[in-house]
């Protein structure tokens, strides 16, 4: 009896029952059926007082909704609903082009945390920073605020403004005006650029051992960084730092194809779930480069795609990983589609692992001393500091100068389309693809006084990955005449 008028009053309430589905799931339940409909029967009993009792008038689609993110809320911070008058726009931002600041954003402690501002974007340019907490946003603060409403807000017409409040790792509090834009974001670069302003990929020419920095994954890094290592091993390429610090992932295709061109066999990430199946993906000898050391770099900023390939190179030993322990974001969503495809639920399904099995994602509850991320075989911490120059030398590397006429002058990087960011689900019986906020690029770049760079100034972590290639020469050198 109660049942059945919980459902009439759900029914007058959505119009068509937006929970009426919640019923049918709890039939299914063969154990704890009946305490479900328990606490469904309570629930409707509370909106039932709010409409009568509240100060005010309430609008009942919207308290399912804030019910709805708040369940999904106390899940993890990638679970949401999409509601209809969301979906249009949900679809755009994981499958289309749009106006952004260029950020990869994630809930750290409760806080809105920019995991890495995306290269070549207006957030980059502006100064925005791995590790920066965003305490406002036109003003308003983010206490509270979710990660697909943080993205809703950053997001908008290229040419518009967004004023962010940030705190350094510093420290340091400050307000950053940036212009959103649309640009083409690309991901491998070298340590610095030579006199044709192309980018030099030996960092010491005379040993042969070659540096590439991977800022992201998007369609056409895979084909961008088999040219760079082709082109080093035309130039007698004996050793590589692969430098994945900073990298917020991207698509999870990408990472796979990356860690095939050093992995000739093997599994490289598979994923688990309570219900979804067991899913791994291989590698092929097809399209293998020839074998070299080498060292990847990583840092607690390097997360999703950038932690499946650290992690497959490292249970394969085929590079020495070194840096600091990475974020740790190894969950796969799940795009659902609700009311005939009017709504969505982007639902956490599974997580990945590493080749040997070992879990990637850090959840909230989870300590230093349990399993997560991909933890380096050479540990190099940095301290802020330390961190801030390491990016603003990689800022100073990124201006390209105009050789003509008297050389004062910089280019300014021209406003081109981005590669569309693939959503962050799984399609059935595909492997899943990560999302990333979609980059987007920004206004004319500080002026600088000088165009030279060291990229081994105050970068502690990559001067170990160097003396550790040299000594790998070294050591060779040496069993070979013991021998």
């Amino acid at each position: 009896m109660i049942r059945g008028k919980v459902i009439g009053l759900v029914l007058g309430l959505v119009a068509g029952g937006l929970l009426a589905w919640v019923f049918d799931a709890a039939a299914e339940q063969e154990v704890g059926g009946e305490e479900l409909i328990e606490q469904y029967d309570r629930f409707i009993e509370i909106v039932r007082i709010v409409q009568k009792q509240y100060v005010r008038d309430v609008d009942p689609k919207k308290m399912f909704k804030d019910a709805i993110n708040g369940m999904l809320g106390g899940l993890d911070p990638f679970s949401t609903y999409v509601p209809e008058d969301e979906i249009d726009e949900f679809n755009k931002m994981t499958h289309g082009k749009f106006g952004g600041i260029g950020i990869q954003i994630g809930m750290r402690r409760g806080m809105l945390t920019v995991i890495s501002p995306l290269e070549d974007t207006p957030a980059y340019r502006a100064g925005i920073l791995a590790g920066d907490v965003i305490l406002a946003i036109e003003g308003k603060s983010t206490d509270g605020i979710t990660l697909n409403d943080a993205v809703k807000v950053l997001t908008g017409k290229p040419g518009t403004k967004v004023t962010i409040t940030v705190r350094h790792l510093t420290g340091e509090t400050e307000d950053i005006t940036i212009t959103r834009a649309m640009i083409e974001v690309r991901t491998v670069k070298g340590f610095r650029r030579g006199e044709d302003e192309q980018w030099v990929w030996m960092l010491e020419a005379d040993k042969k051992i070659g540096y590439v920095r991977v800022s992201g994954f998007v369609d056409n890094t895979v084909e961008e960084l088999r040219g760079a290592l082709e082109a080093m091993l035309e130039d007698g390429l004996k050793a590589l730092v692969l430098d994945l610090r900073f990298n917020p992932g991207g698509q999870l295709p990408v990472a796979l194809k990356m860690s095939d061109l050093f992995l000739d066999e093997g599994v490289i990430v598979q994923t688990r779930g309570r219900i979804t199946p067991h899913w791994e993906a291989t590698a092929t000898k097809e399209g293998t480069l020839p074998y070299f050391p080498m060292v990847v770099l990583v840092n607690q900023f390097s997360a999703s795609a950038s932690e499946i390939v650290a992690g497959a190179l490292q249970d394969h030993s085929r590079a020495i990983i070194l840096g600091e322990r990475t974020f740790g974001k190894g969950s796969v969503q799940n795009v659902i589609p609700l009311e005939g495809e009017r709504a969505a639920l982007k639902l956490t399904t599974s997580k990945y692992y590493t080749p040997s099995g070992r879990n990637i994602q850090h959840d909230e509850e989870m300590t230093d001393e349990d399993e997560w991320g991909v933890m380096p075989d050479i540990v190099v911490p940095v301290d802020a500091k330390e961190y801030v120059r390491v990016v603003r030398a990689r800022q100073e590397a990124e201006i390209i100068h105009d050789n003509e006429g008297d050389g004062a002058d910089e280019k300014e990087p021209a406003a081109e389309e981005p590669q569309p960011g693939a959503g962050e689900d799984e399609q059935e019986d595909e492997p899943p693809v990560e999302e990333m906020e979609p980059p987007a690029p920004e206004a004319v770049p500080p002026e600088r006084e000088t165009r030279e760079v060291d990229p081994l100034a105050g970068d502690r972590q990559l001067q170990r990955a160097l003396d550790v290639l040299r000594s790998m020469e070294v050591i060779e050198n040496y069993l070979k005449k013991a021998a």
